[in-house]
């Protein structure tokens, strides 16, 4: 007895502990679709000054964005995104004669994404923004031009089922070539389509 008890005491002293540790949860890989829209805020100036007409500028708008990620096993995502933002509208009055001017824009960008804690994401891209401007005034103008651009992202999710979040979504949108850019708060709609 006194002998089993001893080959006990030694057997636990050389046994190792059993740690708990905190693995990364396993993730499969996939491809996630984001489709969502809100409102945007130009906040970069508007020069309609020089045209010497009396002018009201709206500088809010509709936003949207599209956005397919790939989403590996680690931390860094990778996607192209799209969609639209109102940058700014105006109406002008000369004399008896409305007008209106707006400028909108069409993103094509790539876009990283990470999580920073949990349910939290940052995304920023980079790529053009294709610009159009209409002037509706003693007769119709539309013309189009591309600017280098750029936007930054923090999003907030809540699952609603295994392949399906909903997102909050602050963006800034910076067509820097044209000095262009607005604030944006979005709701996204977001589905992990492919899963492997």
């Amino acid at each position: 007895m006194l002998l089993l008890m001893v080959l006990l005491t030694i057997g636990n002293l050389f046994a190792q502990e059993v740690i708990k540790t905190d693995l990364p949860e396993k993730r499969n890989k996939s491809f996630q679709l984001t489709v969502g829209g809100g409102m945007s805020y130009y906040i970069a100036a508007v020069n309609n000054e020089s045209i010497g007409i009396q002018t009201n500028v709206l500088r809010t708008g509709p936003a949207a964005t599209i956005r397919v990620m790939w989403q590996p096993q680690f931390r860094l995502r990778l996607g192209i995104e799209t969609g639209f933002t109102n940058f700014y509208s105006y109406s002008l009055k000369n004399g008896n004669i409305n007008g209106k001017v707006q400028l909108s824009a069409i993103p094509i960008l790539v876009t990283w994404s990470m999580p920073v804690v949990k349910r939290v994401r940052i995304y920023a891209g980079f790529g053009s923004y294709f610009l159009t401007s209409h002037l509706n005034y003693a007769g119709k103008v539309k013309s189009t031009t591309f600017s280098l651009g750029s936007n930054i992202a923090l999003s907030y999710t809540q699952p609603v089922s295994k392949k399906v979040e909903i997102a909050v979504e602050g963006k800034w949108a910076n067509a820097f070539e044209t000095k262009d850019n607005a604030l944006s708060l979005q709701l996204h709609f977001c589905w992990n389509f492919w899963e492997w």
